[in-house]
């Protein structure tokens, strides 16, 4: 590949992780969380976090390396007023979140339960017992930052001068949907639609810290809810 003015050969190393790497790890992670389908998830969890502190670190060595601004990584500082906007919609999003979280066994009915359930049972990697659900929280707020800065802050930074804004957008929504591979073929839509909308937004804003605020508070009350729906008492 003939880079652009701008970017290293080092730049092909978080492309390769992101394009290759990882969607192959999603495929092994997959297979061996359907062998052993009741094992504690916390090991699982430990390397997710480790992954993710890894690449996180890797991104800033190599923007403080090249002399980049961490704008053009999407960490805008100030941060811009849609940016500003849009993370007061995040924090209303949370009280939203927070109120179905608190009230679920209220309002889920025992044939939702039942559906809510099986979701729960085919993303494979949710919460049901306290203590993975207590290392689950590190790893959602983890995945909303190393996932951001790789999926939407790098990848848009790299593809765009290629294939446009646009084109960046629905390249990086497709690897960041194979990257999510371990939840099965019928999990590619829903790993691809929120990785759509979160890369738009990205493109429309420019700015990356509500979406990393939005993907934590995402993975951190769908955990939450999975833990509580797991708790519940099953219908007789």
């Amino acid at each position: 590949m003939h880079l652009v003015a701008g970017q290293s050969v080092f730049d092909l190393i978080p492309f390769l992780l992101a394009v290759l790497v990882l969607p192959l790890v999603s495929v092994y992670s997959g297979a061996r969380l359907d062998r052993k389908p009741g094992a504690s998830l916390v090991p699982r969890y430990g390397r997710t976090i480790a992954r993710g502190v890894a690449v996180t670190l890797f991104l800033f060595l190599l923007w403080a390396l090249m002399g980049r601004p961490l704008a053009a990584l999407g960490l805008d500082m100030p941060v811009r007023r849609i940016g500003l906007i849009m993370l007061g919609v995040v924090a209303l999003a949370a009280l939203v979140l927070a109120a179905q979280v608190i009230f679920l066994e209220r309002l889920a009915k025992p044939a939702r339960i039942a559906s809510l359930r099986a979701q729960i049972k085919e993303i494979k990697i949710l919460p049901r017992t306290t203590r993975e659900l207590i290392v689950f929280l590190v790893v959602a707020v983890m995945a909303g930052i190393w996932e951001e800065l790789l999926f939407r802050g790098f990848l848009l930074w790299f593809l765009t001068p290629y294939v446009t804004i646009w084109g960046a957008v629905l390249l990086s929504t497709a690897v960041f949907a194979l990257g999510h591979i371990y939840q099965g073929w019928k999990g590619l839509p829903r790993s691809g639609g929120l990785g759509l909308l979160f890369a738009v937004g990205y493109a429309l804003s420019g700015s990356l810290w509500w979406l990393i605020a939005l993907h934590a508070l995402v993975d951190i009350f769908g955990g939450l809810a999975a833990w509580k729906v797991s708790q519940m008492p099953v219908a007789e």
